[in-house]
């Protein structure tokens, strides 16, 4: 567990400070009025029995009877307080984790398994709530009530107590031998967790490529293969923490026994009345609650320290860079964009090199060549998904680092091939873009993207639940849904990557047409593999191999004889 990332989340405390201070006082108060039974069975043996008071009986029992009753208020109390603070501060720790991953940049999402990140957002925040609220707190009250038992064991026979603690630096050693085992072993099963839960998430995304190959036993195998390793790393911890328990907890059952031999002796002997020796014994053994609770809350705080560090790896790494603009809300709507000299690399492998395109305001422009050769890469550096290895990207003659992130974003309007769906409703997805948006617009921006034929013959129309990526959808109305959103939103730049790769040639006609004239003064940057897509674009910009092989309008490029 290092100490950036302890100091990192403890910060997230201070909001809460109060309550934590007063869950610490109730836990505390709870202790104290533990500590009064054994007390109170001394008093009873040592005085009223021996005093034949009925009377003294009752009144030793009615203050008894009011301290259980003050235990159980203080036990209601601290227990509805601990659960609302650890669920307000799981809250605040896991919507910061999340906006903190959302601004990350896309090369983190390119290399990075989905569980694993899903893994970090849910269960090592819960592992860490845990230890922030719970586990500090009782590990102060276990602490508390150790210096308690502590206190009344010396004021019933220091001697007794001096002998006791013969047995705790044995345990001390104990803990310390399997502490980095122990750290390990918790480390190797949170990277397994995220492992299976990123297997799981892959194939469900996938089950159509599952069910087609007919490949359930091949799945079913390496599933296999996976929890066994986790079950191999989950009996390893249950046995080193289990051992180290069992040792602490032997070593600890010698101390009542060896009490018992000393202390009858003076009992005996009459150095020691009976009622001593009882509470005393009642309170050794109640040592053993709190030392069993400091044992449980070490194995806590070591895995909430493994996932503490996992989560603080992530939250060191920088986000994407927002430019130097003072305000967010300047819009630039308009203008030309320029890319000069742009090169560009994926992992060290060269995409784009030397690009030099102006594109023009309110002109339609379509990116085409091979696949792979960097035209959806093009699109990526015009979003500022990625940043050129070299070169510069304007808008207005602004070169794009100038820009705040979201002005940026706000002038381009993305639809790909992948359309990105939600599990939600048809207009939940098209209003993603703009929410205020009214129906009027809803409609039309449909109407424009040819897809309210289609709903109107569904079922529940705009309210139609569209599943995991609009699962229920086909193809082609996916891309129109994706396409009606962009309508909605405003921005001087549309970037259609194979928007309409999966819509049949005629629609798209519509389709592309409808977005040129919806779009009046725009600029349009269409990649697109379809003639009927890009021939009636103003330019049409060839790429081959990373670089730009020609440029031309259609028929321009059809008298060059050329690459196109």
């Amino acid at each position: 567990m290092k100490i950036e990332s302890i100091k990192f989340f403890a910060r997230f405390l201070k909001k809460y400070i109060a309550h934590e201070a007063l869950l610490l006082i109730l836990m505390l108060l709870g202790s104290v009025a533990a500590l009064a039974s054994p007390f109170v069975l001394k008093i009873i043996i040592d005085d009223v029995f021996p005093s034949g008071s009925f009377t003294l009986l009752l009144q030793v029992l009615a203050v008894y009877f009011g301290i259980c009753i003050l235990r159980l208020v203080i036990t209601y109390a601290t227990t509805y307080l601990f659960e609302w603070v650890s669920n307000h501060l799981m809250k605040d720790m896991r919507l910061s984790l999340f906006s903190h991953l959302i601004r990350l940049p896309l090369g983190f999402f390119d290399k990075e398994k989905t569980g694993d990140v899903i893994h970090r957002v849910n269960s090592e925040v819960n592992s860490i709530q845990n230890i922030l609220t719970g586990t500090v707190i009782r590990i102060i009250n276990s602490l508390c009530t150790l210096l308690g038992l502590t206190v009344m064991l010396c004021i019933l026979n220091l001697k007794l107590f001096l002998i006791s603690l013969t047995v705790f630096p044995f345990i001390y050693i104990n803990t310390r031998y399997y502490q980095p085992k122990i750290h390990q072993n918790i480390k190797r099963g949170r990277l397994k967790d995220s492992e299976i839960l990123s297997y799981l998430m892959e194939r469900f995304r996938n089950i159509k490529l599952l069910k087609s190959y007919m490949s359930y036993g091949y799945e079913e195998k390496k599933l296999h293969g996976l929890i066994d390793e986790q079950i191999d790393i989950n009996i390893k911890n249950v046995r080193l923490s289990s051992m180290t328990r069992t040792i602490s907890m032997l070593l600890s059952l010698l101390v009542p026994i060896v009490i018992l031999l000393i202390g009858g002796m003076d009992v005996m002997a009459g150095a020691m009345s009976i009622g001593v020796l009882v509470a005393f014994i009642q309170y050794t053994n109640r040592l053993f609650e709190p030392m069993r609770d400091l044992m449980g809350l070490y194995f806590d705080m070591v895995r909430a320290g493994v996932s503490m560090d996992r989560v603080y790896e992530v939250i060191l790494l920088s986000t994407e860079k927002s430019g130097k603009v003072e305000s967010v809300l300047e819009k630039v709507v308009g203008g030309d964009l320029e890319l000069s000299g742009v090169h560009f690399s994926y992992d060290n492998t060269p995409v784009l090199k030397d690009i030099n395109i102006i594109f023009r305001q309110g002109k339609k422009y379509a990116l085409i060549g091979e696949s792979g050769c960097g035209k959806s890469t093009i699109i990526n550096l015009l979003c500022k998904f990625y940043a050129p290895d070299r070169g510069t990207i304007k808008l207005s003659g602004r070169d794009s680092g100038t820009f705040d992130l979201e002005t940026w974003r706000s002038n381009l309007n993305l639809v790909t091939q992948d359309n990105h769906l939600f599990h939600d409703t048809i207009k939940s997805n098209i209003i993603y873009a703009k929410e205020n948006a009214t129906n009027n617009e809803l409609i039309t921006a449909c109407a424009w993207s040819k897809i309210d034929t289609h709903i109107s013959k569904m079922e529940n129309g705009y309210e139609s639940i569209i599943g995991d990526q609009g699962v229920t959808l086909s193809g082609g109305q996916r891309q129109r849904i994706a396409i009606a959103r962009s309508v909605l939103k405003s921005g001087g730049i549309i970037l259609l990557d194979e928007a309409t790769s999966a819509i049949d040639s005629e629609t798209e006609k519509e389709i592309i047409e409808n977005l040129f004239r919806v779009n009046t003064g725009k600029t349009i940057i269409l990649v697109s593999h379809r003639l009927s897509a890009i021939r009636n674009v103003d330019e049409i910009i060839c790429i081959r191999e990373g670089r730009i092989a020609e440029t031309g309008s259609h028929d321009q490029l059809m008298e060059k004889k050329g690459y196109y």
